[in-house]
């Protein structure tokens, strides 16, 4: 698949992603929205219900107000009024002339009864008392809390106050405050008196928001927990598509750049040897020492191509197992010099050693840990576009021993330090190709440092040059 159609289908899903992401945002924008309507209803109903109790609660306490005085002159026995009676106290007994009542009693009864109805009627006209005076804060309470558990209300935290005009606090709950945050529910109370008055009951509810976000539940966190999911599905898909056609171009590359380096030294050693078979060349031009040397050379650089193949091919199956033991690290990087001596004779370069460190001495891989340094003085001659120049110096920091390899190559950019130590990562070089490689010899370096227990560190800036430092730990003989 080619990278664009990668882009095209990241692009699609990417978009179907974010569709079906908002439809879950709105959705449950929508719950919520609903859910606090619904809430707000039932509290504007509740709040009617409450002002209707309070207010025949009122008028039951004002007929009992006006019945008390009647009950002492009624017809009914005192046994019958004793505080033991079954009889209730809220109605005037219906007593029948056939159960023995004269008129005179009958009639006195009906006038009782038109003083009551007289005097229930002249106290509905009056001025009505202060509302402290007409419903107390137990009792606003009682009525405010069963009614919200009659509707439904019993699980939430709210607060209430009895106002008059201009927002005079007359009653209110403990924690009542008024702030513009607040969403208040208010009715008035008592708006069927004569003269109706300026109390208004006001009811809030602190937690509102939180509530009708909770009372979605499980269905909500859900549905964000899926959204999330998605979310993360659909990056995972994304990188792992964009990393598997990073890794078949360079599987390509790959391929392409070991045909090209395996192929140079068997077509220098094909035509070495069919310099020493042609019997129309005369030996005194065939030059054997000269050939024998190139093919000697060749199969070298040959059989190091390979080996750099196999031990990463080794590596990565986790096979490999280092051969540890006690060397000098000066004496293999004199050696690693004295190899690269004819090297850099032919450019016109020079490597410089200050080797100061007290400490050479470390475990390592011999084979391995020369190979390291070997890649990093190879690299340097090779990524050099003048004289090249390299100095290795060493030193010791705390338990560490630390080696410097500074050249004055061409440098590498900031960009391609963080990937530089990745299997099969070149440096892009445009249409320039002067330089093959297979992109294993960093990512050898790196993974053959860590193998013993070091780190290995690059500072570069692009043409000025480059600094390799490895940091391994040392034997310190006391």
């Amino acid at each position: 698949m080619s990278r664009k159609l990668i882009w095209i289908a990241s692009i699609i899903m990417g978009l179907a992603m974010i569709a079906l992401i908002m439809f879950q945002f709105f959705w449950i924008r929508d719950a919520i929205r609903i859910n606090q309507r619904q809430f707000d209803h039932l509290v504007s109903r509740s709040m009617i219900d409450i002002a209707n109790e309070i207010e025949w609660q009122e008028g039951e306490k004002l007929v009992n107000r006006q019945l008390d005085p009647l009950l002492a002159d009624s017809v009914l026995s005192p046994q019958e009024h004793s505080p033991g009676s079954s009889q209730s106290s809220n109605n005037i007994k219906n007593v029948p002339a056939e159960q023995g009542q004269s008129g005179s009693e009958l009639n006195k009864l009906l006038a009782n009864r038109r003083n009551f109805v007289d005097r229930v009627i002249a106290s509905m006209f009056l001025t009505p008392p202060d509302i402290e005076e007409r419903i107390s804060q137990a009792e606003l309470a009682e009525i405010i809390s069963e009614v919200f558990n009659e509707n439904g209300i019993e699980d939430r935290t709210y607060e209430y106050a009895v106002l008059r005009r201009n927002n005079e606090i007359a009653l209110a709950s403990q924690s009542f405050s008024i702030a513009e945050e607040a969403e208040y529910y208010r009715v008035k109370l008592f708006p069927n008196d004569i003269e109706p008055g300026s109390n208004y009951l006001s009811i809030y509810f602190p937690h509102r928001k939180d509530s009708s976000f909770q009372s979605l539940g499980y269905m909500a966190l859900t549905s964000l927990a899926l959204s999330l999911i998605i979310v993360v599905s659909f990056t995972l898909t994304v990188y792992v598509m964009f990393k598997q056609k990073r890794l078949s171009e360079i599987r390509s590359d790959f391929v392409s750049n070991m045909t090209h380096e395996l192929k140079t030294p068997i077509s220098t050693i094909s035509l070495a040897s069919q310099m020493l078979g042609d019997k129309s060349i005369p030996p005194e031009m065939k030059k054997p020492d000269q050939i024998s040397k190139i093919i000697i050379d060749e199969c070298r650089r040959l059989g190091t191509q390979v080996e750099k193949v196999l031990q990463t091919a080794i590596f990565d199956r986790g096979k490999l197992k280092l051969r540890l033991q006690e060397v000098n690290m000066h004496e293999i990087i004199e050696n690693a010099v004295e190899n690269f001596a004819f090297q850099m004779k032919s450019r016109n370069g020079k490597i410089d050693t200050s080797l100061k460190a007290e400490y050479p001495l470390i475990f390592a891989d011999q084979l391995h840990i020369t190979n390291v340094l070997s890649n990093l003085i190879d690299n340097a001659i090779k990524y050099c576009s003048r004289d090249p120049g390299v100095v290795i110096s060493t030193f010791n920091k705390g338990s560490s021993l630390c080696i410097s390899i500074r050249d004055n190559g061409i440098g590498i950019g900031k960009n391609d330090q963080r990937r530089i130590f990745e299997k099969f990562y070149r440096v892009p070089t445009g249409n320039i190709h002067t330089i093959k490689g297979f992109g294993l010899g960093l990512s050898y370096v790196k993974m053959i440092v860590e193998e013993h227990q070091g780190r290995i560190e690059l500072e570069s800036e692009l043409y000025e040059g480059s600094n390799f430092r490895l940091t391994l730990p040392n034997i310190i003989n006391e």
